[in-house]
């Protein structure tokens, strides 16, 4: 009995751990560009290809007609794996701008993403004809940090909107607040 169990927790352990690759992986390529590596080669079911997905050697389907080709190749990661430790440069990522010299943070850059608070153009979002300040521009953000506003013009540095009085009512998005009509 006690290794029937220990027989039983053997088969487990090894149906979750990853699938090595005994047999030869085959990269299944797919209509519109994608691929996906297979254990052993694909076999045809019906309509449907057949196979076990390397690593995790999950069953997977796939409809015939969706396949362009089947490849006899190498593990996908050959030439791609990096061992512990070793580091990776990805680059730049986000769209924060680096201070330029003679301009200012982004002066004049166009920016594809541009950080919270600011424009494409490298100004700031509230007010245009300044430069970018991610100290102060950063913290006031439509959306994130404060409600939409109501019109364009709203949230503009440097004017202030007082709060209309408590009965008035605002008809139209944008439209300025009035009192009520008498009846």
């Amino acid at each position: 009995m006690l290794h029937a169990v220990f027989l039983a927790a053997a088969v487990a352990a090894a149906s979750h751990a990853p699938a090595a690759p005994t047999t030869a992986l085959y990269r299944v390529e797919l209509a519109g560009g994608l691929s996906s590596w297979a254990i052993g080669k694909p076999q045809p079911n019906g309509a449907l290809l057949l196979f076990r997905h390397y690593p995790d050697g999950a069953l997977m389907s796939v409809r015939s007609r969706d396949v362009k080709r089947i490849v006899e190749g190498e593990t996908p990661e050959a030439g791609k794996r990096i061992q512990p430790g070793q580091a990776i440069e990805v680059g730049a990522t986000g769209g924060v701008v680096s201070a330029t010299p003679g301009g200012g943070a982004g002066a004049g850059k166009a920016l594809s993403i541009p950080p919270p608070g600011s424009r494409k153009d490298g100004s700031a979002l509230f007010n245009p004809d300044r430069a970018y300040n991610p100290t102060w521009d950063s913290k006031l953000v439509p959306g994130s940090t404060m409600g939409y506003p109501n019109s364009p013009n709203d949230y503009v540095e440097g004017a202030t909107v007082a709060h209309p009085p408590a009965p008035s009512v605002q008809v139209a998005p944008g439209d300025v607040p009035r009192a009520p009509e008498p009846h």
